[in-house]
């Protein structure tokens, strides 16, 4: 059973003091979006490791997702479902004023495959909207 894996990588004019927030701001994603319909947050404030969080995508169930991870430069959260365990990383590295964003989506388990490529194209989308989306916000956000 070998993972399938979705990566996008973006470059945004900006530091990552000030890309990380709009990143981690899981709750503001739709704002900035289209490949996000609605998120609910199971605390408030900054994420933490062990929180749930629910995604509304368009044209899929809702998800719930669990932070395993957090720090100053990103997260990575996990979901799962019937034969798929999802994986979501989301990690910026900053190099000369320039930050890098790395967003990765990881399918594992014995539908991963399957679920790779019936949704491959949906996913590929997905990813790219949100990398896009959040570099167009940091951008906005710094010109205003």
């Amino acid at each position: 059973m070998w993972p399938v894996e979705f990566r996008e990588t973006v470059t945004i004019d900006a530091t990552a003091a000030d890309v990380v927030p709009i990143m981690n701001a899981v709750e503001d994603w739709p704002s900035w979006t289209a490949s996000v319909s609605w998120v609910r947050r199971s605390a408030t404030g900054p994420l933490s490791v062990g929180e749930t969080i629910t995604v509304k995508q368009p044209r899929l169930p809702a998800g719930t997702w669990t932070v395993t991870a957090v720090d100053g430069l990103g997260f990575t959260w996990t979901s799962s479902s019937l034969g798929v365990r999802s994986t979501g990383d989301h990690w910026a590295r900053e190099d000369g004023g320039q930050t890098t964003v790395e967003l990765t989506l990881t399918l594992a388990g014995p539908l991963a495959r399957l679920t790779g490529l019936l949704y491959a194209g949906l996913i590929r989308r997905y990813v790219r909207l949100e990398a896009n989306g959040l570099r167009d916000e940091v951008t906005r956000r710094r010109a205003a």
